[in-house]
């Protein structure tokens, strides 16, 4: 037999979750005919509440959750991760609001409104605050309200509950060791890599990383550019930086999920080279499936956010413990694979 829950014993008696939940609090409002029927049942199949059932007839738990994003495609995910995160505790009385920021263009006078807004919330979600210019306005939010999750790219010089985030280590030696497989049989194993804006610890780290594990590999890492997260200024720099390493160029690794100006370089002047990109949004499906991209790295951001909502109100609620720092798969997608990951 299944294990029972509120939800499937509320079925069950063609009740509410909430009423079932009232039914174990001798406070609630709640007909003593009804109350005898569920504890009835609870006994019956050996069910007593968890600590976050109780929370059905208590006040809402408010969530803030701020997305500084300048990339449409990834805040899309988070929302879609929040979603699918709430519609499982949504009868737990679990609110929140999301801000969305563009990290391009936002002043910091925005950002010190909506965090000073969400002190009174109690627990807050940040995306894309890992630059140290935001190390201060985390500080200050942590003082008046410490349940801080971080998702994605992490500030580590600011205080906070906890992270759910890719394997930075991981997502590079993965690249790194694909590029190898594909240059085994190459004299020139020199490799260029294209980052996100290195302001963000996520991609520093990222570059590192990929900079050891180039070692490790037997790669020479030519150049790590940093293309600052912006389509147009990438597209600009490109020409330049092919003319500058010319023939050099074996294989190229991106941590930034905004290729399509690389790819479509690649594509516009005849280049077949091994080249891992990121994530795994249908513009990056679209060119693997062309062969334009050879592999992509899936960091599934989606469920990095539902992670960090669904942990954060179990802690809110329950007080249940959480690991410093959650890492969600990190996987290669090819061609032959790419229909698995959405």
């Amino acid at each position: 037999m299944p294990t029972m829950t509120i939800y499937t014993l509320a079925k069950e008696l063609n009740m509410t979750p909430s009423m079932v939940s009232r039914a174990f609090n001798p406070e609630a409002k709640i007909s003593e005919e009804k109350r005898q029927i569920v504890l009835a049942a609870a006994k019956k199949y050996d069910f007593s509440p968890n600590r976050l059932a109780s929370r059905l007839s208590m006040r809402a738990v408010r969530i803030g959750i701020l997305l500084n994003s300048h990339f449409a495609i990834n805040t899309d995910h988070m929302i879609a991760g929040v979603k699918q995160a709430y519609a499982k505790l949504k009868d737990y009385k679990v609110t929140y609001e999301i801000t969305m920021m563009d990290s391009h263009t936002a002043p910091p006078e925005e950002y010190n409104e909506v965090l000073t807004r969400y002190r009174g919330y109690d627990g807050v979600i940040l995306t894309g605050m890992s630059s140290s210019k935001y190390t201060d306005m985390i500080r200050a939010l942590y003082r008046h309200t410490p349940a801080i999750v971080q998702v994605q790219a992490i500030n580590n010089e600011a205080d906070y509950l906890f992270a759910s985030q890719h394997n930075e280590e991981t997502a590079s030696f993965l690249a790194a060791e694909f590029l190898s497989n594909c240059l085994r049989a190459e004299r020139d194993k020199s490799v260029l890599l294209f980052t996100g804006s290195m302001e963000s610890a996520l991609h520093a780290k990222a570059a590192a990383a990929f900079e050891r594990a180039c070692a490790a590999c037997g790669l020479n890492l030519l150049e790590s550019v940093d293309m600052k997260d912006d389509e147009a200024y990438f597209e600009r720099i490109l020409p330049g930086i092919f003319e500058k390493h010319g023939s050099e160029i074996a294989g190229l690794y991106m941590t930034s999920g905004i290729s399509t100006p690389l790819c479509r370089y690649l594509e516009k002047n005849g280049l077949s080279l091994p080249f891992v990109a990121f994530d795994t949004y249908d513009e990056i499906k679209h060119y693997l499936k062309k062969g334009i991209i050879s592999a992509t790295i899936s960091q599934n951001v989606a469920y990095q956010m539902e992670v960090a909502f669904d942990r954060l109100v179990r802690y809110l609620i329950t007080g249940e413990a959480c690991q410093k720092t959650i890492y969600t798969d990190v996987q290669l997608v090819l061609k032959s694979n790419m229909h698995q990951f959405g």
